[in-house]
């Protein structure tokens, strides 16, 4: 099972660490961009989603959840943006 991660920093760093193929995205264009390299079945078999990046793209992000061909999508929960409590 092939599996990528998208995210916008700290999550990235830590994937990666796990040897988990990662791409870094902070703007839209970055995750319009990483959907268009991991598109199909032969790219990818799931697709986690940090919720950081999930907020940058969520029509583009949701449109493909069930689309035929493409990985499943993942959008994992992310820490709220204001610290610990």
């Amino acid at each position: 099972m092939r599996l990528v991660v998208l995210s916008d920093g700290d999550e990235a760093r830590g994937f990666r660490l796990a040897g988990v193929d990662t791409i870094v995205c902070r703007t839209r264009a970055d995750v319009d961009r990483a959907l268009v390299e991991r598109r199909g079945p032969d790219r990818s078999d799931v697709m986690l989603v940090a919720e950081r990046v999930y907020r940058l793209a969520p029509t583009a992000i949701d449109a493909l959840q069930n689309r035929p061909g493409w990985p499943l999508l993942v959008v994992l929960p992310g820490a709220s943006e204001g610290g610990d409590s």
